[in-house]
């Protein structure tokens, strides 16, 4: 029997998290990252992301893009870094990129053009920056470094530099490194961490149209690490990232859409069931509190991989007892958040994964999303089918 989605159950989640982005609002350039935290320049760029994705107006354009740029500013004053240090920080690169987007879409970037952050940066041989990172090793935080370069390279190519040339060679580089799972790193079996890490260096693939890249090989290798619920973490509860991740690269590629219908479906209507009260998305509600019932959940979810991803299972299941782990810590707020707390992050990432999926199943609803138009997180190739401004 065929299950599908119901879509007046998208409509009703897009309903409750637009609810929850105008409830984390402050001043009229102020955002929360959850209810309980400060206001950060993170959590405008999260917000600006939400209205965009459920095409819904975004009042004061002006006022919230002086303040991405400034804040932008501001940071790598305070950090006080030299170019070398500042590539390989990951709160001022993250913010860096998030912000292009974020300026992108409130149609800033000619005002904002960030060009004096950005050109120092890309001065640079990508090899060595690569290959320092231990990107070919699947190396933890390797992706992440290598998309923030590749999206200054492309974005700057665009502004009239040309960074072909190093453009071709970061995809040379990750092409024939690219291990039998679809990901890099010397690993014998699948594991959370390729695709978790990985997944970065697609989002490049998937906005430069990269060809003789594995998508059918990845997303299968992906789709594998699926738990009793559809999430893709190797904790119970998926992570906003972790199920983004995995629905990104399953989606991306029209014949893992169909191989995996039932599995992306399955995602998206656990997701939507975990929808908080108040609109927005957690990370997890299967962590804490320590019960006996969370507990078992954790070792249910362990037990039941293969592989070297049921020692990573398990290793997790044990560290996250530990009271370190009580909350969630990010440089994104001086506020730790709680496992089961509504934030910003995780209800983009979470409709970001119900639009994907949706716009998968169905893609004449594409035009219902607001897909950011910039290299990176937020990208759709659906949006190859209309015009590239």
């Amino acid at each position: 029997m065929t299950i599908s989605l119901d879509s007046r159950s998208i409509s009703k989640a897009r309903e409750k998290y637009l609810e929850f982005i105008i409830s984390m609002k402050g001043s009229s350039s102020d955002f929360f990252l959850t209810p309980n935290s400060e206001a950060s320049p993170y959590a405008r760029c999260f917000a600006v992301y939400g209205y965009y994705l459920l095409n819904e107006k975004i009042d004061d354009q002006g006022i919230l893009a002086k303040r991405i740029h400034d804040d932008l500013v501001k940071m790598k004053l305070n950090l006080n870094l030299s170019v070398n240090e500042l590539r390989h920080n990951k709160p001022y690169m993250q913010l860096l990129t998030f912000s292009l987007s974020a300026l992108k879409i409130l149609e800033a970037l000619d005002e904002y053009p960030l060009a004096d952050e950005i050109v120092p940066l890309i001065d640079l041989d990508v090899s060595e920056y690569l290959n320092n990172s231990g990107f070919a090793r699947g190396v933890p935080r390797s992706g992440n470094q290598a998309m923030f370069i590749a999206i200054l390279l492309i974005y700057t190519n665009n502004l009239g530099f040309d960074n072909e040339l190093k453009l071709n060679e970061w995809l040379s580089l990750h092409i024939k490194t690219i291990n039998k799972h679809g990901f890099w790193g010397d690993f014998k079996t699948m594991t959370h961490l390729q695709f978790q890490n990985g997944y970065h260096q697609y989002e490049i693939f998937e906005y430069l149209n990269a060809k003789e890249v594995p998508w059918a090989v990845a997303s299968d290798n992906t789709a594998s690490l699926a738990d009793s619920d559809g999430h893709f973490a190797p904790y119970p509860g998926g992570g906003g990232c972790y199920d983004y991740d995995a629905i990104f690269l399953i989606t991306t590629n029209p014949e893992s859409i169909k191989k995996h219908y039932q599995l992306i479906i399955k995602t998206a209507k656990k997701i939507l069931s975990e929808q908080n009260p108040d609109g927005g998305f957690c990370e997890s509600h299967y962590i804490r509190p320590r019960s006996l019932q969370n507990f078992t959940k954790s070792l249910n979810h362990a037990l039941n991989a293969s592989g070297k991803a049921k020692v990573e299972r398990f290793r997790q299941t044990l560290t996250l007892l530990r009271p370190k782990y009580n909350r969630i810590h990010t440089h994104w707020s001086e506020y730790s958040r709680e496992w089961s707390e509504s934030n910003l992050w995780d209800s983009w990432f979470r409709m970001l994964t119900l639009a994907r999926i949706d716009v998968a199943l169905k893609p004449e609803n594409s035009n219902e999303w607001g897909f950011i138009n910039f290299p990176g997180i937020g990208y759709h190739h659906s949006l190859d089918l209309r015009k590239r401004d």
